[in-house]
């Protein structure tokens, strides 16, 4: 099939940019014929090859997006393909992916400055047109909380939804080998003996919750021994509000690619985050048999089974439940746990998230 992928940066690095990279491997290696709309480019993915229709953009990241819009409903429609698949703030394609999840349902958690500045205010208007004007026939989310919150602001008929869960490489996030390989880990990590490892990992620490987290940890700590890691960007103006007999309890880990080593020696994966459409850290920790208290304010809520696989967060801004779930998760069986976590989302693929766009594009309405 020959395909069209609409998005303002076609690079492999970011969170939207790294999924669309891989999906476009994924395609290709499924036969598919590929043909980019974008503004930008990077050398890993120039190295695929694929034909190019680029569009020249003002520096504003905001103008970029208005920009790119007008370009993208002029220029889709021509792209020499069958169907063409849109991934950012563009209202004209076949197929949408809401990969950052419903706009609208985020914009109340903004400071109120951001919440009524001009990107936001941009923003919302490119996601009411792409939802309500009517020049894209079917829409693809990852969870069914970005389905739920779309149909409530822009009353979409839940038909025009196809859910496709995020793919894992459960080949690159799994287990440790064994107890061994573990514990030189934990030990490479700072942590030479048993006490329990909270693991944080964000690049948007307020978003995730890190405040929450560490308003709670004094309790936590004093109750588990625990020590925290912190991984992401640094979270040294988060910190100033923790007692300073707490801060050698709690490790920056930077914003490292060893994320696997993190996942794998942990105890516990905490993300308390205030709106994720479906965080890849949640699905990629389970992989690695780590289980996780994670926010119901997450799409990726649905793929954990309190008690069984993880353990569910009511309410993310609870500092009280925080500290009482986090304590009882790492008084729980980690193995068994973890084992179930792994087990949920071995069947996310990447064959089988082709094969889902596959479907999805097969039931457009003609």
């Amino acid at each position: 099939m020959r395909i069209g992928l609409v998005y303002q940066r076609f690079v492999s690095q970011g969170g939207l940019e790294g999924y669309l990279f891989a999906l476009s491997k994924a395609l290709l290696e499924a036969g598919h014929q590929l043909h980019v709309l974008t503004g930008k480019t990077d050398p890993a993915t120039d190295a695929l090859g694929l034909p190019t229709t680029r569009v020249d953009l003002p520096r504003s990241k905001t103008r970029a997006l208005l920009a790119f819009e007008r370009a993208a409903r002029a220029l889709a429609p021509d792209l020499p393909t069958e169907v063409t698949l849109g991934f950012g703030r563009t209202s004209r394609q076949d197929l949408h992916r809401a990969g950052a999840g419903c706009h609208a349902a985020y914009v109340p958690l903004l400071h109120p400055l951001k919440r009524l500045g001009f990107k936001s205010r941009v923003e919302l208007a490119l996601e009411r047109d792409l939802y309500t004007g009517g020049a894209t026939r079917g829409f693809v989310v990852n969870s069914a909380l970005v389905r739920d919150q779309l149909i409530e602001h822009y009353a979409v008929p839940e038909e025009r939804f196809s859910i496709i869960h995020t793919a894992v490489d459960t080949a690159t996030f799994r287990p440790a080998a064994d107890a061994g390989a573990r514990r030189d880990l934990r030990v490479r990590l700072g942590l030479d003996d048993d006490r329990p490892a909270v693991l944080f990992l964000s690049r948007a620490h307020r978003r995730k919750g890190l405040p929450a987290l560490l308003a709670a940890w004094p309790e936590i700590h004093d109750r588990t021994g625990a020590q925290l890691w912190v991984a992401g960007p640094d979270p040294a103006r988060f910190l100033r509000s923790l007692p300073s007999k707490y801060a050698p309890t709690v490790t920056h880990h930077g914003e490292t690619s060893a994320v696997v080593a993190l996942y794998q020696a942990a105890d516990l994966f905490v993300h308390p985050t205030l709106y994720d459409a479906c965080a890849n850290t949640v699905l990629q920790s389970m992989a690695c048999g780590l289980p996780g208290l994670i926010s119901s304010a997450d799409g990726a809520r649905e793929f954990v089974e309190p008690g069984a696989n993880g353990w569910l967060l009511d309410d993310p801004a609870s500092t009280e439940e925080i500290a009482e779930k986090t304590v009882a998760a790492l008084g729980a069986d980690r193995l068994a746990t973890g084992a179930a976590a792994r087990e949920r989302v071995l069947p996310l693929t990447w064959d089988a998230h082709v094969a889902a766009w596959e479907r999805a594009i097969a039931s457009l309405p003609r």
